[in-house]
């Protein structure tokens, strides 16, 4: 078992019973919001990983070596925010793609500038932020967020080599 799975889950149990002795409601309004989230994260998390292992199939590692993996260069992590761009899922289907990505060859910084570009930018997500933001500052940050992915992109690869 994961080390750091293992540290969080003593800590999170430390956290509740230093609630339960000090503020008892508290740690039971925890217990109670932790319930609701588990309760609405299971299903997307099975068929996440079960679509992750279908998609996995899919995804051909010579492909993916060749378009995303280390050889294909800053092409790769520009092809990886690009795709990243268009990333539309939740995170509960996006990890498990992107660990996909990552068992057929793709290389690291290629996972890293598609998954921060998922997160930053999602060109789907983008006219949600218009009313609230104006388009001026959405488009400023939707660039300024791909160039923090590729850069990230190279770094993660200089740093993983």
């Amino acid at each position: 078992m994961d080390i750091v799975l293992i540290a969080m889950g003593f800590l999170t149990l430390l956290g509740y019973v230093v609630m339960a002795i000090i503020r008892p409601q508290t740690a039971l309004s925890g217990l109670d919001a932790s319930t609701e989230m588990f309760v609405q994260a299971v299903p997307w998390i099975v068929v996440s990983m079960f679509a992750a292992g279908l998609i996995a199939q899919w995804l051909q590692p010579q492909l993916i070596a060749r378009w995303l993996g280390r050889e294909a260069g800053f092409g790769g992590i520009l092809l990886g925010t690009l795709l990243g761009l268009f990333g539309t899922g939740s995170r509960w289907a996006m990890y498990p793609l992107a660990a996909g990505m990552f068992a057929a060859d793709a290389s690291p910084g290629a996972v890293f500038a598609f998954v921060t570009t998922w997160q930053l930018v999602s060109l789907p997500r983008l006219p949600a932020e218009i009313p609230f933001y104006g388009v001026n500052f959405t488009v400023v940050r939707a660039i300024v967020s791909v160039v923090i992915a590729l850069i990230g992109g190279i770094v993660v690869n200089r740093w993983l080599a």
